[in-house]
């Protein structure tokens, strides 16, 4: 991975790279702060844009920008991080199945990273018109992760449990709103075994393993 690094960004010395993306294994699945990285690295914020460049370039991290209905609004809103490959999360992040209680917010997030990557990667040989996305309003109300075809949307939440309830459907709801009649639906993804019906907006609570299900 070193070797590329220093391939791509033509540098001999690719420890500072290195440490934004172990950095970014901890960020994984949140908010993209750039001025953030910068100061937590003693980084200045162009060599920070920069090393974030290869970091993409090298399909190491994904940078999902944030939906909204105006789409200008979408070029000022705030993308979300995701490494791509969540196992090399984990290793940078020293995320061990043992720590599952301790640090169930920090799995969660490999895990939406995970679905993500997976969506994406099966959308490019099913459907390569789909484009991706995150949701989050001023009320933080979240969906992690939208997907459009033109006007059309959905919405898919990731939730890292063994059962969902209709409150799970709450950023769904929102992104609905939102959405207006370009909304065509949502599920909330999660670690069961059974389609769930979530009230009556709708929405669906469904097992992960069907993202592996024809």
């Amino acid at each position: 991975m070193e070797r590329d690094i220093r391939d791509v960004a033509r540098i001999k010395d690719s420890t500072d790279v290195a440490r934004l993306l172990e950095l970014l294994a901890l960020r994984t699945a949140e908010l993209l702060n750039v001025s953030s990285l910068g100061n937590d690295l003693n980084m200045d914020r162009l060599t920070a844009d920069r090393h974030l460049s290869i970091l993409e370039k090298l399909f190491l991290i994904r940078i999902l920008p944030a939906w909204h209905r105006n789409s200008a609004k979408r070029l000022i809103k705030a993308p979300k991080v995701h490494l791509c490959d969540s196992g090399l999360a984990a290793t940078l992040a020293d995320l061990h199945p043992e720590d599952w209680n301790a640090k169930r917010d920090r799995f969660g997030h490999l895990l939406e990273s995970f679905v993500l990557q997976q969506l994406v990667a099966q959308a490019g040989w099913t459907d390569p018109d789909l484009r991706f996305w995150h949701y989050r309003d001023k009320d933080q109300v979240e969906v992690d992760c939208v997907i459009t075809r033109g006007r059309k949307v959905w919405g898919v939440e990731v939730k890292a449990a063994a059962t969902v309830t209709p409150s799970d459907g709450a950023g769904l709801r929102r992104l609905a709103e939102q959405a207006r009649s370009d909304f065509q639906g949502g599920i909330v993804l999660y670690d069961g075994d059974t389609v769930i019906p979530l009230g009556e907006s709708g929405f669906l609570g469904v097992p992960l393993s069907r993202l592996w299900e024809s």
